[in-house]
């Protein structure tokens, strides 16, 4: 291997040093504000009366704001108490209008899901929205699927309302899920949110610490906020929760769950090309599949994904590099590759394989490891649906030698 790739080799791995965290993607850590460790939202449901006579003025006390689920008609009840809690920076979210759940709960047989379509929801949706504004001078931002349940219409009928709340919402969380949010994976439409309702502090401070020690967003979910009874949040879980959470040796930034889903996205974007996510490559509006090194995931002994170049470094000649692709149509695809190679390690055959279908070439010289060239390599047939595409050396070479430094595959159907 020559010197330069050695060079190389060193400055990604000390770039890759810093993003070392296992449990989050390909070992990257997220960045919370501040170096704070993990983040932390408290979130009711319902608009319970027990919310704004006891469970706010305790969250005002220690300055921790919270998001708050509401149904217009129990928000009217309340109406001074609730423009006060906004006032106070408290967030106020969408839970509909009428709680629909499944039919399987007797109590919901006249609003069940199973009986909606898209259209129902999201009228009814827009309808909560629109009276929240009304009420309250808020235009929701974030909405909590009701009994956590996200799907209208029953068996073949089946849809999934995922894809509804992404569209008009910035966030969308569950009820009873399993486990925090990762920052870098999580489906913002789709957050879990975890039960808080009847539990002591020393029981949910165990979620706390493995979220702090992982890196996650731990979404808590609740219903009334008082000293004992059933859905209900206790306030002296809630007192030891806001002491723990306020001392700043724990490293938790605690925020509405609006205001963490706006930094979690914008910080995604911002980082999105420098991170490496192996994920399903789906067509660009163009109908281009790009097979980006960020998508792809890396299988061998020694392959890299190099941050600073934004590409995989191949180490032996048994690394490879496979995406999950759903190839939008049957036809044949021109094959473009955005690489990087020194002159000295050139030459070596690839083997790009779909399939049964092969594509074989070999590695053109692009002028050294820095200097990447994008150049069509041929084509290749594809079929419509989900495919598998690997890229990898077609010949063995010495531990100390390397193919190239692979930043990106485009596939473009031919006319």
């Amino acid at each position: 291997m020559t010197v330069l790739k050695s060079n190389h080799i060193l400055i990604q791995f000390l770039v890759l040093l810093t993003f070392v965290n296992q449990p989050l993607a390909q070992g990257q850590n997220f960045p919370w504000p501040e170096g704070k460790k993990m983040a932390l939202s408290l979130s009711f449901d319902d608009a319970r009366a027990s919310n704004t006579r006891l469970g706010i003025p305790l969250l005002d006390e220690y300055d921790i704001k919270a998001t708050f689920f509401v149904h217009p008609a129990s928000v009217e009840k309340d109406l001074s108490n609730w423009k006060k809690a906004v006032a106070n920076g408290h967030e106020i979210g969408n839970h509909s209008i009428l709680h629909p759940c499944s039919g399987n709960f007797a109590w919901s047989r006249e609003r069940a899901l199973e009986n909606y379509t898209m259209d129902k929801m999201r009228a009814e949706l827009v309808q909560a929205s629109n009276e929240i504004e009304k009420l309250l001078g808020v235009v929701p931002q974030v909405y909590a699927y009701p009994c956590g349940q996200k799907f209208v219409g029953k068996g073949i009928h089946t849809q999934s309302l995922v894809p509804l709340i992404s569209e008009m919402f910035l966030a969308g969380r569950g009820w009873m899920d399993e486990a925090p949010s990762d920052p870098i994976y999580a489906d913002l439409a789709q957050l879990t949110g975890m039960e808080m309702d009847q539990l002591e502090f020393e029981e949910i401070l165990p979620l706390i610490e493995s979220a702090s020690k992982n890196g996650q967003w731990l979404v808590l979910a609740g219903h009334d906020m008082d000293h004992s009874g059933d859905q209900t949040t206790r306030l002296s879980m809630l007192k030891k929760l806001s002491e723990y959470a306020n001392d700043p040796n724990n490293g938790i930034w605690m925020a509405p769950i609006g205001t963490i889903a706006k930094y979690v996205y914008e910080t995604r974007s911002s980082i999105a090309d420098t991170m490496n996510i192996p994920q399903l490559v789906r067509p660009s509006k163009d109908g281009q599949l790009q097979l980006t090194a960020e998508n792809g995931r890396g299988k061998g002994p020694a392959i890299k994904y190099m941050p600073e170049w934004k590409s995989f470094g191949w180490f032996t000649s048994n690394d490879s590099v496979l995406w999950e692709v759903d190839v939008p149509m049957d036809g044949t695809y021109e094959v473009w590759l955005d690489w990087s190679v020194s002159d000295e390690e050139a030459g070596k055959e690839f083997v790009l394989t779909a399939g049964k279908e092969k594509l074989l070439g070999i590695v053109e010289k692009s002028g050294s490891w820095e200097t990447f060239q994008k150049k069509s390599i041929g084509t290749i047939k594809l079929k419509k649906g989900y495919e598998k595409v690997i890229f990898k050396s077609n010949e063995a070479f010495e531990e100390d030698g390397a193919i190239l430094d692979l930043r990106e595959i485009i596939l473009i159907k031919k006319n």
